[in-house]
């Protein structure tokens, strides 16, 4: 006989709830399911989380609501609930009493993949989307490091939804308050105006010439309205408990007479041993005051770095931290992100207290001798909720997705939300985080001030910017720093997907010149055809899969197209036999009308990451407007006849 016996002296905590084993295969052979004791503490929360099993909970005592989904249910002693594999799911304890219960889970594989069948990746995406990249820094210009981030993926993935039927609004600018603007001004570039303007303006026009299509824009130095605004919401953050004013030992340079933070400081992290900035470590995301880091000194004019008390207001961020957890537990964030952040929450100590106000030159004057400005990262967190507001408000409600550097992670995910919360603005911030590393050049970091770099206006006017795109997409530095060399940087036309997909279209010419230049109806099938058929309908939502932003994967989407093209030329090199033969005539119909299908499906799915080539070829298949990404591919009419030879021929540019 085997017993067991609820015993909360023998839990573990997992799951944030205590759990201890009951019976499984391990105890009894062949037994088909585990199960375990398990007890959520009053007024706690259990780990949202899912699963592939089935999950049946048997309520021991207590009170407590189940959540499931978007569904509730509120259990008491002797109820029972049914879990569906992939479900999200928690149990909230609000009593003053334990919540007890028996889990029993079981591997049931029919009911999984039924559950996959109903979770289409296409119906997870979103209906109404604002796309925010942050605004790059107006201190010089975009190189191919800055392209393979942000800015190219999340144009691929606002295109991407747009070419659905579904709204999709991208949003960045320049950040013209950065310290780095006022760092580059010092160092001889201009004043702080002249920088931010020229800069700023220089990149939103490498950003339109890589493709990218950008909706509004944020442009503090050309904004006569910001410094206004954004002192609002400064006023409107003061009147929380959570901002105090108090005097701090600050890293201050006497020969430049400049407070030192941010640009103008640099040292190394006392975390982990890498050169940094001050208030944040790229190589391990940890935020830091100046003054703390190890051998600081000035980034002007190189001496070290001494320390005079200044007066500034503070958030305190720890008294977020409960609330920011909750939040984040229901916030879509890439795998990166979301372990940096829960080491920052982890951290002995707790979130440290930021400055929201500096003694600068330059930024929002938030004093009346104008010598207190607006803490640049304050400055750019207001200035992204107030520009998400302004989306709602004009174009309504709906999800907020940021694609961003982990390098920033911390400002996103820690400062900006808790001055949301403490702005009572939560709705406006992002429902999803998109990632990425450092792409490297020859392994080392992209560095203007060691020339090691190749500037993205340079790529861009050496190649096609599809050629561009595809190749940084390819390479793009999603969950780990990846690196591209210069020969391939500098030659981006080389692109095997760039060059595949042409050969493959001009091969279309040839077609033509056969069979004439109007498509087909499609005729008798052979087993091959109709396999051909049913990878290109299954394109569509392993695609679809690849942009969820959870999973989001421009490096898996290019491969999915480098697989597309070339299963397309191995159909024609295939089925060229058949095409010979008379008694064929039949089979011939289908198969040329299968190629000219598989170009509406490659127009389709290219366009996110090519749209100049994507867009010949919707039009040179006299389809109107733009490519669309439809659920299942529909053949091309009968008699529909392409404007030319190929999509490359001048007659379709």
């Amino acid at each position: 006989m085997i017993t067991r016996t609820f015993d909360r002296t023998r839990m573990t905590w997992s799951y944030e709830m205590n759990l201890d084993s009951l019976l499984s295969a391990e105890d009894i052979a062949g037994l088909p399911f585990g199960s375990v004791y398990g007890s959520v503490p009053a007024h706690s929360v259990s780990k949202r989380h899912s699963h592939q099993d089935g999950e049946i909970f048997f309520v021991l005592d207590g009170r407590a609501t189940v959540v499931l989904g978007e569904e509730e249910r509120v259990l008491t002693k002797g109820d029972v609930v049914y879990l569906t594999p992939f479900s999200f799911h928690e149990i909230r304890n609000e009593s003053d009493q334990p919540f007890d219960l028996v889990s029993v889970y079981w591997e049931n594989t029919e009911a999984a993949t039924a559950a996959l069948d109903r979770l289409a990746p296409r119906d997870q995406l979103p209906e109404n989307v604002r796309v925010f990249c942050p605004p790059p820094t107006p201190n010089g210009g975009l190189h191919l490091g800055h392209l393979a981030g942000p800015y190219v993926r999340a144009d691929m993935f606002a295109r991407a939804l747009r070419d659905m039927g579904r709204q999709a609004r991208y949003v960045t600018g320049s950040d013209d308050h950065q310290s780095y603007v006022s760092a580059a001004s010092r160092l001889g570039k201009g004043t702080p105006q002249e920088v931010a303007g020229g800069q700023g303006d220089a990149i939103l026009r490498t950003l339109a010439a890589a493709g990218v299509d950008v909706h509004r824009t944020t442009r503090p130095s050309r904004d006569a309205g910001h410094a206004e605004r954004v002192r609002a919401w400064f006023d409107r953050l003061l009147e929380s408990p959570a901002v105090t004013v108090r005097e701090e030992e600050t890293a201050y340079c006497a020969g430049c007479d400049l407070s030192l933070f941010q640009a103008f400081a640099r040292g190394t992290c006392a975390d982990c041993g890498a050169a940094s900035d001050g208030e944040i470590c790229e190589a391990c995301g940890r935020p830091n005051q100046a003054v703390e880091l190890l051998d600081p000194h000035c980034r002007i004019c190189g001496e070290p770095a001494t320390t005079r008390t200044e007066r500034g207001h503070w958030l305190d961020l720890q008294r977020f931290a409960a609330t920011l957890r909750a939040h984040l537990a229901h916030t879509t964030l890439s795998a990166d992100l979301r372990a940096q952040v829960e080491r920052l929450l982890d951290a002995p100590g707790g979130l440290p207290p930021y400055r929201l106000t500096r003694t600068a030159e330059w930024g929002v004057p938030c004093t009346e001798d104008g010598t207190q400005r607006i803490d640049p990262w304050a400055d750019l967190a207001l200035t992204f909720l107030d520009a998400n507001r302004a989306e709602t408000a004009e174009h309504g409600p709906g999800h907020t997705a940021l694609f961003l550097g982990l390098d920033n992670g911390f400002f996103y995910t820690v400062l900006l939300p808790a001055l949301a919360f403490a702005t009572g603005t939560e709705e406006l911030l992002p429902a999803s985080y998109v990632t990425n590393q450092f792409l490297q050049l020859d392994g080392d970091k992209f560095s203007t001030s060691r020339d090691h770099a190749v500037w993205a206006d340079d790529a861009l006017a050496g190649a096609d910017p599809d050629a561009v795109r595809v190749a940084l997409l390819r390479t793009a530095p999603e969950g780990r720093l990846t690196s591209i060399s210069r020969p391939v940087a500098e030659e981006c036309g080389q692109d095997p997907l760039y060059r595949a997909a042409r050969d493959w279209l001009a091969g279309f010419g040839p077609l033509r010149e056969r069979f004439g230049a109007k498509v087909p109806v499609t005729g008798a099938w052979t087993d091959g055809q109709r396999e051909f058929y049913r990878q290109l309908q299954s394109l569509i939502q392993e695609a679809d899969g690849l942009l969820l932003p959870a999973c989001f994967s421009a490096r898996g989407y290019v491969r999915l197209l480098d697989s597309l093209v070339a299963r397309a030329e191995e159909f024609r090199a295939t089925e060229e036999p058949l095409r010979t033969v008379a008694s064929l005539a039949e089979e011939t119909r289908t198969s040329l009308a299968l190629e000219y299908l598989a170009a509406k499906a490659f127009a389709g799915l290219a366009h996110p990451v090519m749209p100049g080539l994507a867009q010949r070829v919707h039009s040179w298949l006299g389809l109107p407007g733009e490519p669309v990404r439809e659920t299942t591919w529909a053949f091309l009419p009968a008699g529909t006849a392409p404007a030319s030879a190929t999509p490359l021929t001048e007659e379709t540019v």
